[in-house]
């Protein structure tokens, strides 16, 4: 599904001068409660309304790896290796014009695998021309995402240690670093 989004958008080009397409890959690192990190392939395109703002919409990949916490051996929240789907919509500011400009970006929207929840990017970073039409971004930002975790429900009986367990949507949260092609 990416490689077909990825290719339109490419062949999409040359619809109007105003039009942007960006591919940015990275890793989260876990912070707050669920410290796990996180691969990210994220896609974006849009348009250029003027020199500094752009508006868009994008889609993205991010490998997840298992986690779990314990309190006395027994697993609290769970959650097992996972590929999530994001969808977003995509703002960005760019601070100036020429080789070297700083920028923020924000991306908000919704998993759309696995049962999870909002996904919320912001970064600030730095765009390198490399001529007119490309540049590489390097950032580095805040993300909180709505996953889906197996939590502890409690003990089948006061004599037996066998559980329950039941899916609730967790808050986690990373700082992401990433590096990207703008077309």
């Amino acid at each position: 599904m990416a490689v077909l989004f990825v290719s339109q958008m490419m062949s999409a080009q040359n619809i109007s001068n105003g039009y942007r397409f960006f591919i940015d890959g990275g890793y989260t690192v876990g912070i707050g409660d669920y410290k796990f990190g996180r691969f990210e392939l994220n896609v974006s395109n849009g348009y250029q309304i003027n020199p500094f703002f752009f508006v868009g919409g994008g889609l993205g990949v991010h490998f997840m790896s298992k986690y779990e916490t314990k309190s006395d051996g027994i697993p609290l929240d769970l959650r097992k290796q996972k590929t999530d789907i994001p969808v977003f919509a995509n703002l960005r500011a760019d601070f100036a014009k020429g080789k070297v400009t700083p920028f923020v970006d924000g991306k908000a929207g919704y998993f759309l695998t696995n049962n999870g929840g909002v996904y919320l990017n912001l970064s600030a970073g730095c765009r390198i021309s490399v001529n007119e039409q490309q540049a590489v971004n390097v950032s580095i930002g805040y993300t909180s995402e709505e996953l889906e975790f197996e939590t502890f429900k409690g003990f089948v009986s006061s004599k037996s240690m066998d559980y329950t367990r039941s899916a609730r949507k967790l808050k986690a949260e990373g700082i992401a670093i990433k590096i990207g092609f703008e077309f």
